[in-house]
């Protein structure tokens, strides 16, 4: 059965996932794999100076996705779309740090992996959700 997804389905997902695919564009499509913390209507990143950080800044409306597949009958996926909100003070980068970490640092575990959002990544940032859609499969 395929279905749409109410907005309290498509907050289970973003709750659930840590790894969504940000979307971007500023004269070519770019998209890319990044961690992620949701929360009150924003999505919590962080990145080091790259194309992103370039593109959003140059166009902040963006798309994101996040999917949860169990297997090719059994699924969830979400798309939303909004606005890029760089994070420069340092309460905001300070939030953002927390709210990542409170998520994301939980599933940190080897010794390869730094279990705390790193303070020296520059830039923290949030996508303001403005619209968003979810479709599901289930046997």
């Amino acid at each position: 059965m395929l279905g749409k997804m109410n907005d309290n389905q498509i907050i289970n997902v973003l709750q659930a996932q840590v790894v969504g695919r940000l979307a971007c564009h500023a004269d070519k499509l770019y998209v890319v794999p990044i961690t992620y913390a949701y929360k009150d209507g924003y999505i919590y990143c962080h990145s080091k100076d790259g194309m992103k950080i370039k593109m959003m800044n140059k166009n902040p409306q963006v798309c994101f996705q996040v999917d949860q597949i169990e297997n090719m009958n059994s699924w969830r996926s979400v798309i939303l779309w909004g606005e890029y909100e760089r994070l420069d003070k340092d309460r905001e980068q300070e939030l953002a740090r927390q709210i990542l970490n409170d998520r994301i640092g939980p599933l940190s575990t080897g010794e390869t992996v730094v279990p705390r959002i790193r303070q020296d990544v520059p830039h923290s940032f949030r996508i303001k959700i403005k619209e968003q859609s979810g479709r599901f499969e289930k046997p």
